[in-house]
């Protein structure tokens, strides 16, 4: 299961980095951007991943900063969480 897990990040991870949200069709459509013409946090946060992955931590930071800033926290936690669990320790 966190195999399967791990491969669909990675995955994910891949498309993001070699497909520009900006700049493709790839991605279904924002509703909220199609409905108000404004993008959302979620589009922001995509395009700041994509930013991210290519090492643009500044235009990450001006696309979704919050994301930015939590991307690294997350990925942080969710690796503690899977060393706890593998050495059967608390918080697992």
């Amino acid at each position: 299961m966190k195999a399967a897990a791990v491969a669909a990040a990675l995955g994910a991870a891949a498309v993001l980095y070699f497909f520009d949200p900006a700049g493709t069709q790839a991605y279904p459509r924002c509703l909220i951007r199609h409905s108000t013409g404004r993008e959302c946090a979620g589009c922001g946060a995509m395009r700041a991943m994509h930013a991210l992955l290519h090492g643009r931590v500044g235009e990450a930071w001006r696309l979704n900063a919050l994301w930015t800033a939590g991307a690294p926290v997350l990925l942080g936690w969710g690796a503690l969480r899977m060393m706890r669990r593998r050495r059967g320790g608390v918080g697992a």
